[in-house]
């Protein structure tokens, strides 16, 4: 590559870099005028005259006269066209629905429903079918339609389009990201195994350049995802932080037991002998101090500080975020984990973290979902 090419190449990535930056101050603010811009964002008037003189041609950003104060000239102020926009965010963690949210692009929640599927029909065809009926809300509201996300509770590998299918079978040779840009006709469309977004919502909400984090869930299902600098580590196989899967024992028939048949809410309710009960009912049987709800519970506990203490050794993480759908389950966790830290405080090499309990509600998956969706639209807002 010669050095024009590169030249043009360098210019071409600071301006859509600058554009990026530009809509997302948008974005917070809703409206601004070319000073703040240039201020908030380090760069010239004429570069934001540029840029803003692109996006006005290109019916991205509109300019009206600001309200400013009564005396003299009103200011005139920028702001992203009212034709933009909403996302869609899809839950796809059961073979039996689809739950979806739609957030407008400043994350207003404009609609949570969810869509049964009906028995004795293939999952293919009820997805498509699901599917389509959100495409029909989507066109009905005034706004474009511009991205949506679909997380799923296990790898996706995005070249090949499939979704590991160890926990919903239905998922074999399933391409759904072909198949969602059929239904949405747009290429916005991003694939999300569920704890990653969940993680970035946590490790956004503080210090995301000098921080490493390691996100452990505990629910109907176990895993973890880490971020180092800013970096998820997925694995080559985009499989790192399968923590469910790690193995904890053999049983008598010679079967390998692995974390989630420990500590999971499905294997906890079929130890306390209710398996269709309400996790709840278990979490205050529990802190009412009934010993065959603490003959369950405790052994997980007692297991679940022993896994995150030894990953604590393999990732040393500077914070451990502990999450569930279950808010009392997350809570005795981090404290089991806290009292575990205190008995060990003293060995020749003690480990420094942080242990703090997930701080959004379940929602935050969906959050997640939303922003990395949203930072992609704009990203090819940017780049033309």
């Amino acid at each position: 590559m010669d050095a024009e090419t590169k030249k043009d190449l360098s210019l071409k990535t600071i301006r859509g870099n600058n554009t990026a930056n530009m809509l997302k101050s948008l974005l917070r603010t809703r409206e601004m005028a070319r000073s703040d811009l240039a201020a908030e964002n380090g760069i010239s008037i004429m570069t934001v005259k540029h840029i803003v003189d692109d996006l006005l041609a290109a019916g991205i950003v509109v300019e009206r006269i600001g309200k400013g104060g009564e005396v003299g000239r009103k200011p005139k102020v920028l702001q992203i066209s009212e034709q933009y926009g909403h996302i869609v965010c899809m839950n796809l963690t059961t073979a039996n629905a689809v739950t979806f949210l739609v957030y407008d692009i400043y994350r207003t929640l404009l609609t949570e429903q969810t869509i049964a599927f009906p028995a004795g029909k293939p999952y293919r065809d009820n997805l498509r079918e699901a599917m389509e009926r959100i495409k029909a809300y989507s066109d009905t509201l005034p706004t474009r339609l511009v991205g949506a996300a679909l997380f799923v509770p296990s790898a996706y590998y995005e070249e090949e389009d499939l979704i590991n299918y160890d926990l919903v079978q239905e998922f074999k040779d399933l391409h759904i990201r072909s198949l969602s840009r059929e239904v949405f006709r747009m290429d916005n469309i991003l694939v999300l195994h569920d704890v990653f977004p969940a993680a970035r919502s946590e490790y956004d909400s503080l210090d995301p350049t000098r921080e490493s984090q390691f996100y452990f869930y505990c629910g109907y299902g176990v895993g973890g995802f880490f971020i180092h600098n800013n970096v998820a580590v997925m694995g080559d196989a985009l499989m790192a932080g399968e923590v469910g899967k790690l193995i904890l024992d053999v049983d008598e028939d010679g079967k390998f037991v692995i974390t989630e048949d420990r500590v999971a809410i499905p294997a906890l309710l079929r130890a306390y002998g209710q398996p269709e009960a309400e996790f709840e009912t278990l979490m205050q049987a529990y802190l009412a101090g009934e010993q065959r709800a603490k003959a369950v519970v405790d052994p997980a506990l007692d297991t679940l500080s022993r896994l995150l203490y030894n990953l604590l050794w393999v990732y040393n993480p500077t914070r451990l975020v502990i999450d569930s759908c279950n808010k009392t389950y997350s809570t005795l966790i981090v404290q089991r984990m806290e009292q575990f830290m205190q008995v060990i405080r003293n060995e020749a090499i003690p480990i420094q973290v942080q242990i703090r309990q997930a701080q959004y509600d379940e929602y935050h998956w969906m959050r997640g979902c939303f922003h990395m969706v949203r930072d992609r639209w704009i990203r090819q807002l940017a780049e033309g």
